[in-house]
């Protein structure tokens, strides 16, 4: 059964339904001075020493010093087990009060009837760098803000280009004729991988970006897959011609996020497509790595789409104005100049007003900002994301395997997702 834009996609999301029926979505005022309990999930742990997480840490201790009504009980939750728990502990009244989301799970999170529509109070902040009317429910009421931008990049070892003479591509062809020759001379020309773990992250996400590129949408106006066009052939071309060419690691039926990332770290893939959040901690790991903007489609321009982190609010909350309060400063000026430090993106333009912006340290992320700003743009996700993401890596490891075209490659895959 095909699933479609803001159906219950879930198992049991029509349960979900029926017992928040009588949930208004938001909690009757309250006592702005009672104190206060939130419940927040994020998939970062704040007891690792690492940049990322001792920003959420400082964050979170900064907010509870200026609230001191407001305690923040945080649980360490992944992706994968917040797509499976969300909507369970929704239906059992018990959905946190806040939580952190991938933006291409926000669909499929509100079909669930995960999230409380955000107060009043939201439409208060208006300096989004991007637009925010992607982040709402089937009725069009807002249930997410973005907490971090993140969009596609080309990234290189310029090393590697240098040895067998190459310069940085500007195309997707030209990146085929480098990596071509980088694989020649014994490196994986070009990272991706058709394993379905990670949420096949690792080729959902050029996907993605290739599609806003050429101007596709990835699905029609009943939310279902409809990417299998000359433009969406595209893409499949690009990943026949890479095979072709010896571009591809041998392993890549099972490369997955982690075996890309690790291979650019120690210099053994020449170039991969990714997200901008790896841009910091790769130069930090390996001074050969660049990132330059998106190739260049035979069609389109180099506009990728605008993704990252998200935050909610839980339905059922019953403290939904501290909740959004959190949320405001979390996605706010003071919490924003901190989250930077760790090589997050920050979302809101009076955030680049801190002083810490204009600090030689704030460099790469102010160039990473200005990137997304100008190379992406936000799009509304369906409710099948993970469904269309698992059917590229199961298309793509036929392609690899059974030699399958680029328009046969798109046309398994969306015949996959639709099914």
């Amino acid at each position: 059964m095909t699933s479609k834009r803001w159906g219950l996609a879930l198992v049991g999301a029509t349960t979900v339904g029926l017992l928040l029926s009588g949930c208004s979505g938001t909690a009757a005022t309250e006592d702005p001075n009672a104190p206060v309990t939130l419940t927040y999930w994020d998939f970062l742990d704040p007891s690792q020493d690492n940049p990322r997480s001792n920003a959420l840490k400082e964050n979170i201790a900064n907010f509870e010093a200026a609230n001191p009504n407001i305690t923040i009980d945080l649980s360490v939750v992944s992706l994968a087990d917040m797509l499976n728990r969300l909507p369970q502990a929704a239906a059992a009244g018990q959905a946190p009060d806040v939580f952190k989301m991938f933006t291409p799970q926000v669909g499929q999170m509100a079909a669930a009837g995960v999230y409380s529509p955000l107060p009043d109070a939201a439409a208060g902040v208006t300096d989004w760098l991007r637009p925010t009317d992607n982040l709402v429910d089937r009725d069009g009421k807002q249930i997410a803000v973005p907490y971090e931008y993140r969009t596609c990049a080309l990234y290189y070892n310029q090393k590697i280009l240098d040895e067998v003479g190459a310069t940085v591509p500007t195309t997707y062809d030209e990146v085929v004729d480098v990596a071509a020759k980088t694989a020649a001379a014994g490196y994986t020309g070009f990272g991706i991988g058709f394993s379905d773990t990670d949420n096949s992250a690792i080729v959902s996400t050029p996907f993605d970006c290739f599609m806003s590129q050429v101007g596709q949408d990835i699905w029609d106006g009943d939310g279902n897959p409809d990417f299998a066009t000359g433009k969406g052939e595209e893409f499949g071309s690009f990943l026949a011609d890479l095979r072709d060419a010896g571009g591809l690691n041998p392993s890549v039926v099972s490369d997955s996020y982690s075996t890309v990332t690790d291979g650019l770290t120690n210099g053994t893939v020449a170039m991969a497509v990714l997200g901008t959040e790896r841009a910091i901690t790769f130069s930090k790991t390996n001074p050969d790595l660049k990132w330059t903007a998106l190739p260049a489609a035979s069609t389109g321009d180099t506009t990728g789409s605008t993704f990252g982190w998200t935050l909610g609010i839980g339905n059922g909350s019953k403290h939904a104005d501290a909740a959004w309060k959190f949320i405001e400063y979390m996605t706010g000026p003071e919490a924003g100049a901190v989250m930077a430090t760790g090589g997050e993106v920050p979302t809101r333009q009076a955030a680049y007003d801190e002083p810490f912006f204009s600090t030689p340290d704030a460099e790469n992320v102010n160039k990473i900002a200005a990137y997304v700003q100008e190379n992406s743009e936000p799009h509304l996700y369906s409710d099948d994301w993970v469904t269309v993401a698992t059917a590229l890596s199961n298309a793509g490891q036929q392609l690899y395997l059974n030699g399958l075209s680029g328009s046969e490659f798109i046309q398994t895959a969306q015949e996959t997702a639709s099914k």
